[in-house]
């Protein structure tokens, strides 16, 4: 599992050099730096479940939900029968995500789940969503590509701080991605390794 802790292990042992340059809150906070921008491309897929009632749209929203994927409820069915069949069940709610009139957010069914269509296709509901991943010292839900992603992007914000301190002299690192040794003068080093965590992160 790759906790805050290891992560910000993993960050000074491929700073190599460098290293000695930064106090332990400081690469704290490049862990954090990264793990942030991580969060602006990539997210976790979340598999959860709604116990529908008749003719109700409005239901609780997730907290950390930010984008519905997709609800299976009643696809099966659809795909396997005709119109005319007796256990057709017409047309099935599509998710979206509104506001109640106390302005929490609600998961909105439209249209509403029929009774003939809980009586065909049962109460529960799966759906899937993304939300932000988790990252503590005690819990993640980084891979491995996440993870490594993380330390380029930590690696990064490491180098744009010593090149914001003028820096005079060229640093040795270990590529967060390829573990490949890079050399240059921190300006340079925090180009290329943005650069090419933006490219990775969006593939």
């Amino acid at each position: 599992m790759h906790t805050r802790a290891s992560l910000v292990s993993r960050l000074q042992a491929s700073l190599i050099d460098s290293a000695g340059s930064f106090r332990p809150e400081d690469l704290q906070r490049h862990v954090d730096v990264g793990f942030a921008e991580l969060c602006r491309f990539r997210h976790r897929t979340v598999h959860a479940g709604l116990a529908l009632q008749a003719n109700e749209a409005l239901y609780p929203c997730p907290s950390t939900l930010t984008r519905v994927l997709g609800c299976d409820w009643g696809r099966q069915s659809k795909a396997e029968l005709q119109p005319w069949d007796d256990r057709w069940p017409g047309q099935l709610p599509q998710f979206s995500v509104g506001y109640d009139e106390g302005d929490n957010r609600v998961l909105l069914l439209q249209p509403a789940p029929t009774e003939r269509q809980i009586a065909l296709l049962g109460n529960r509901c799966p759906y899937r969503y993304t939300a932000p991943h988790l990252l503590s010292d005690s819990q993640s839900s980084l891979n491995d590509e996440d993870a490594q992603l993380l330390i380029l992007r930590a690696q990064a914000e490491a180098m744009r701080e010593l090149a914001m301190h003028h820096a005079s002299k060229p640093y040795q690192l270990r590529d967060g991605m390829s573990a490949t040794p890079r050399n240059g003068m921190p300006g340079y080093l925090y180009s290329v390794l943005l650069e090419e965590f933006e490219r990775r992160a969006c593939a």
